[in-house]
């Protein structure tokens, strides 16, 4: 069985972390969770959990009430889930996350982030921004795409 540091060397968020900050992330496992295949990893409304979850292997569906027929999109390893809760205080979770057969994660709650120092605490924010942006220029081009 791979350990978490062996899984996250692996995922493209992690890949600008020194070994050494990766080691801190994964100390004791206590950032490892795993999911069973229907289980629910994160919940649509909850705003009580802001934990961010980064997909180490499995994939899961994105699902919304108002749509509960239907599957809004698929994540796989490597996906990263949960950041807008996460980085805004207070923001309820805006989809539902399934896990799709067994689902490994790497999970960060802000108490945990606080533990870290400030260079880290910096890096995992920008990092998550990152991936906010790129989640806007793709919603961007998709609506350009319909309007034309």
């Amino acid at each position: 069985m791979n350990t978490t540091l062996e899984m996250m060397e692996r995922i493209p968020f992690f890949s600008g972390f020194s070994h050494a900050e990766k080691e801190m992330l994964a100390v004791g496992n206590r950032s490892f969770v795993r999911f069973k295949d229907g289980e629910v990893i994160i919940q649509q409304g909850d705003f009580k959990n802001s934990a961010v979850f980064i997909i180490l292997t499995g994939a899961a569906s994105v699902r919304k009430e108002e749509y509960r027929n239907h599957i809004i999109d698929y994540i796989e390893t490597g996906s990263i889930v949960g950041e807008a809760a996460f980085l805004v205080n207070g923001r309820s979770r805006m989809a539902s996350i399934i896990a799709d057969g067994i689902v490994e994660a790497f999970t960060l709650d802000r108490n945990t982030m606080e533990q870290f120092d400030c260079a880290l605490q910096l890096k995992i924010t920008r990092k998550l921004a990152e991936i906010i942006v790129e989640r806007l220029d793709k919603m961007h081009s998709a609506m350009a795409a319909l309007i034309d």
